[in-house]
């Protein structure tokens, strides 16, 4: 079936400019709670996405089609589809019996395409066509287990802003502001207590340090952090947010072994910034 399906990808050609892959990452199950039972799977490797729906057909039965090879638009204005491509039915051996490689089949039956709804890719609108009935569906990530402790630990990295909602915004700089310092993070529960309750304490040790007091949900394999956040010297009462302080929204945490890494949003005020956020593990 691997060998059937390559053939259906796009032949590389010296010179073709590849299109960036999506961020973050939609690689995960995707579904509609109020539809349990039929679901999207999405892989994604550099700008190619693959995906595989697994439906009923008329009669009742289940069905897959495969999308091999979603990719960006080559013109894509904003609000335009993430990623869109050509969509196969694809029929087999019985798995009960040796397999035949001959017996491996594609057919073209339409076209599939993705849609973010939110900035934050916490849910997608998928599209497809299949011989010639037109289908529209919301989904969000599936969501088994929770990363939350594996984000627990030290690391070495920062949060870089990199813009603003409004010219009149003043500059924030939430570090590193001297690259030639290091730049430390602290993951710990919260104080607080609570389920999801943590703490993010970041600083270069030295003199000032923030830090974000928040509350983490999982959305399939990316994590979200949303508190309130507070700077001041180190050890000092400043370091306890409260309801003044700027509020932080941490999304598309992709956290693993060896790091983290994310987007940043902080509200101060009526102004907004937004940004990255990342870390190496320390040993």
């Amino acid at each position: 079936m691997r060998k059937a399906l390559a053939t259906l990808a796009m032949p590389f050609v010296p010179g073709l400019c590849r299109a960036a892959a999506l961020s973050p990452d939609p690689t995960g199950i995707w579904f509609d709670p109020d539809e349990s039972g039929w679901g999207m799977s999405l892989a994604q490797q550099g700008d190619t996405v693959f995906a595989l729906l697994f439906v009923y057909d008329s009669t009742g039965h289940p069905v897959w089609y495969v999308a091999p090879g979603l990719r960006p638009p080559a013109s894509n204005p904003p609000g335009g589809p993430m990623a869109t491509g050509a969509l196969y039915r694809t029929v087999g051996p019985w798995f009960g019996t040796s397999f035949d490689p001959h017996a491996v089949g594609t057919t073209p039956v339409g076209t599939l395409t993705l849609q973010s709804v939110q900035p934050s890719q916490q849910s997608l609108q998928v599209g497809y066509v299949i011989d010639g009935t037109t289908v529209s569906k919301s989904v969000q990530p599936q969501t088994w287990g929770d990363d939350s402790a594996l984000l627990f630990g030290s690391y070495e990295g920062g949060l870089r802003i990199t813009g603003r909602s409004s010219p009149a915004c003043d500059d924030v700089a939430l570090g590193p502001i001297d690259a030639s310092r290091a730049f430390n993070f602290q993951v710990t529960a919260s104080t607080a207590g609570g389920a999801g309750q943590l703490q993010f304490i970041w600083g270069t040790g030295i003199d000032t340090a923030c830090r974000l007091a928040g509350t983490y949900v999982q959305r399939g394999q990316l994590g979200t952090v949303a508190g309130a956040m507070a700077c001041g010297e180190i050890g000092g009462t400043a370091l306890v947010p409260g309801p003044n302080d700027d509020s932080v929204r941490l999304t598309d945490l992709a956290i693993g072994e060896h790091g983290f890494s994310g987007r940043a949003e902080v509200t101060r005020g009526s102004c907004t910034y937004t940004g990255h956020i990342g870390g190496v593990r320390l040993p």
